[in-house]
């Protein structure tokens, strides 16, 4: 019965005898003793370490054992060799070679791995080209023509790819090479990675300063390339702004055959005096920045001038003096905002109990000129909407008399200019017994400019005078809560009203349907 203790290999555990154990750390010292000469040994050790567990595992494996014994740790170790046959001659090492290894592991058997140092995808080619003996070229050639004509050798490629085992350890790269792992060839394994590590250090830094500049010169490249895209990008898109904008405005003068209506903003506000001045020279101040930045970017981009000193001076010329004429021709029209006047007229009603509000639509409706099938809205002069009509109800004492004042505002350059242009407004209300007819909008004289005009409409309504106000025309009463009233009738009749009553009392207009209670309108 043997003593058995438990030792550590590189991170693997075994169960081993003692007296093997003893041999073993012998073995492992005098390894570590002569390849410790420089900092970057410790890597062979490793992989000597690496190899020796593996073999040990093996060992267990096929012996169906939990112990290490004497005669395990003898055969790894033979197999392994010993520091002294660094000692031998090449030749003697070839022979040594022969005789102690050859007939466990011969130089010609390989192992097949994925070569991850020659790879140019996952290393299969050259993995393949070790087992086989040849040049991974040629194996890759293989694979192309596969691929080109039999259509396989790509999804063979795949299928390997996740078969064959990267070789990560140098134990691995051994046994894909067909070496005999043992300390000599671990050893030149080793020298030769470091030797070429040597060799190719010297130039590393040029390699990479000429990877730098090459990477920076496609980087540069790809760049300006980019920039080049999106500068034809940009110029296409500002000629085709260009070509929009000129489009809409001879089509809005009606060049192209549409209908030409001075009655639509912006036209209804500038002066026919020099409506077309300042909308020529507004469209100059636009249209010259436009081909400036065009023709920016095409000299930037193709390194090109595509226009002449003499020229482009002249533009230069042109356009401040289109943005002279622009801002001078809008002054004037500001100018023509600067008074305000108000005209007031007052007329009458006959007094009634009730009166019903309702809204007279004056929307003009004609077949639009050299069309047989189109009918268009052509409001030349009105003003739909009712934006600029807006209502107040006022409370007057029971005894007076109903009436409505109607005040006309408008703009100008002076205070009688604005108040002889309030004065052309026209707009109509009509009572009809005991209805109140609000035309839906004001007019003005076909020729009259927007100068900010407006109606304000106030229904002066005695104490006790009932209103039933059309739905329609509520919206533009001032200051009433119109919707509150309005829900009012639909919790007590299920449905929107066409009209709301309402009743004028000391305390203001108020809705005669009353608020439902307050839980039930929490339920509701």
């Amino acid at each position: 019965m043997n003593k058995t203790i438990i030792i550590n290999i590189n991170g693997t555990v075994f169960h081993i005898e003692e007296d093997a154990y003893e041999v073993l750390r012998k073995y492992m010292i005098a390894i570590k003793k002569h390849f410790g000469y420089t900092n970057d040994s410790h890597e062979i050790v490793n992989d000597i370490e690496n190899r020796i567990a593996e073999m040990f595992n093996d060992r267990i494996q096929e012996g169906k054992r939990e112990v290490i014994t004497m005669a395990d740790v003898q055969e790894v170790c033979t197999q392994m060799g010993s520091v002294s046959d660094f000692d031998t001659s090449e030749a003697d090492y070839a022979e040594l070679e022969n005789d102690l290894f050859g007939a466990s592991y011969n130089r010609n058997e390989r192992k097949l791995f994925r070569d991850p140092e020659d790879r140019i995808f996952g290393g299969v080619c050259a993995g393949l080209g070790h087992y086989f003996n040849m040049e991974p070229r040629w194996v890759r050639v293989i694979f192309v023509l596969l691929f080109l004509f039999a259509g396989s050798g790509f999804l063979f490629y795949l299928i390997l790819w996740a078969v064959m085992p990267v070789a990560k350890s140098r134990a691995d790269r051994m046994a894909m090479r067909g070496e005999a792992p043992n300390l000599q060839n671990f050893k030149r394994s080793f020298d030769e990675e470091m030797g070429g590590i040597r060799a190719n250090f010297p130039g590393a830094a040029d390699n990479l300063r000429h990877g730098l500049h090459s990477a920076g010169n496609v980087l540069a490249k790809l760049f300006i390339i980019l920039v080049k895209i999106v500068g034809v990008f940009f110029i296409v898109g500002l000629c085709g702004g260009l070509v929009t904008l000129i489009i809409s405005i001879f089509a809005t003068f009606g060049f192209l055959g549409m209908d030409n209506d001075m009655a639509m903003f912006p036209f209804n506000v500038i002066d026919p005096s020099y409506r077309n001045g300042l909308l020529i020279s507004a469209l100059v101040t636009a249209i010259i920045p436009i081909i400036a930045l065009i023709l920016l970017a095409i000299r930037i981009l193709f390194n090109k001038p595509v226009l002449g000193r003499y020229t482009g001076f002249s533009l230069l010329i042109i356009w401040v003096v289109a943005i002279g004429f622009t801002v001078s021709y809008s002054i004037r029209t500001l100018s023509d905002f600067r008074e305000e006047s108000t005209v007031v007229e007052e007329r009458r009603l006959v007094k009634v109990p009730i009166f019903k509000l309702i809204r007279n639509d004056l929307t003009v409706v004609s077949q639009v000129p050299g069309t047989s099938r189109r009918i268009g809205v052509r409001h030349r002069s009105m003003f739909e909407g009712m934006r600029n009509v807006r209502i107040q109800i006022v409370q007057i004492d029971s005894l007076l008399i109903p009436s409505v004042t109607e005040e006309f505002s408008a703009r100008g350059n002076t205070f009688d200019e604005a108040t002889k242009r309030a004065g052309k407004l026209s707009y109509h209300l009509t009572q009809i017994a005991d209805t109140l007819q609000f035309d839906s909008q004001f007019s003005l004289d076909e020729q009259e400019l927007m100068r900010n005009q407006s109606v304000l409409l106030k229904l002066n309504v005695p104490i006790g005078t009932h209103l039933l106000i059309n739905r329609d025309l509520e919206r533009h009463i001032m200051d009433l809560p119109l919707s509150q009233c309005a829900d009012n009738y639909k919790y007590k009749y299920g449905d929107e009203p066409g009209a709301t009553e309402w009743v004028m009392t000391t305390g203001g207009l108020k809705c005669t349907l009353p608020p439902p209670p307050p839980d039930t309108a929490d339920e509701n």
